[in-house]
C-alpha cells in the first residue's frame, strides 16, 4: 500500500474515534462536514496533511515510518516551521496511534463551511499557496535562464530606433526585478 495512503487511513481513523467519542454532543462541531485528510505529501522528511474534521481545518506534520523525527516536545508547545510561503507556528500534539505530531490551526470552529466540498477545496488553496513560492522560484530560475546571453551587456549602445519606455513603477519584487511581472500588475 501507498505510504500516503497509510497516512490518511491512520489519520481519518483517528479523528473518526475522536468525532464518536471525545467530541460527541459538543456544540461546535459542524454536522455538514466529516474527518478527512488531503493533500499528503513528504515534507522535510515528515508527512504534512491538511486535516478536516467537523470542528477544525489543521495543518499537521507527522513523523515518516523509519525516520528519525525532531525532538518532540510536550503536548502544548509551539514550534515554528519554514515552507515557501513562509514561516508558521506549529503546536505540539500527541494521540496514542499516531504518537508526537505538530498540528497548525487554519480554522476552529469550522461554521464557515457550507458543505464538504468548499471545506476541501479552502484545503486544497491552502496547499497551493503554502507551497506557492516553491513553484514560482523554480519559474524564476528557468526563465532567468532561457534569458542568459540574451539581454545587451553592460555598455552596449542603446537602440537608436526604439521608442522611449514609459510604464508605471512596479513594487520591487524578484519577479518584477527580472522583469517577470503580469501586464496587470502595471495597472
Amino acid at each position: 500500500m501507498d505510504q500516503s495512503l497509510a497516512v490518511v487511513r491512520c489519520l481519518e481513523s483517528v479523528f473518526q474515534r475522536i468525532e464518536r467519542t471525545s467530541m460527541e454532543g459538543i456544540p461546535i462541531l459542524n454536522p455538514a462536514l466529516s474527518v478527512r485528510a488531503l493533500g499528503v505529501r513528504m515534507w522535510q522528511g515528515e508527512w504534512l496533511a491538511v486535516l478536516i474534521t467537523p470542528w477544525f481545518m489543521n495543518l499537521v506534520l507527522l513523523p515518516a515510518a523509519g525516520v528519525e523525527a525532531r525532538t518532540r516536545l510536550r503536548p502544548g508547545a509551539k514550534e515554528q516551521v519554514a515552507f515557501p510561503a513562509g514561516r508558521f507556528e506549529f503546536i505540539h500534539a500527541h494521540e496514542e496511534e499516531l504518537g508526537a505530531y505538530l498540528t497548525c490551526s487554519l480554522f476552529s470552529p469550522v461554521f464557515e463551511f457550507a458543505d464538504q466540498e468548499s471545506a476541501e477545496e479552502t484545503a486544497r488553496q491552502v496547499l497551493a499557496e503554502l507551497f506557492r513560492g516553491e513553484a514560482e522560484d523554480d519559474e524564476d530560475v528557468d526563465m532567468v535562464r532561457l534569458w542568459e546571453g540574451r539581454l545587451p551587456g553592460p555598455g552596449a549602445a542603446p537602440d537608436e530606433d526604439a521608442a522611449p519606455v514609459t510604464a508605471k513603477p512596479l513594487p520591487l519584487t524578484r519577479r518584477a526585478l527580472f522583469g517577470l511581472h503580469d501586464e496587470e500588475a502595471q495597472q
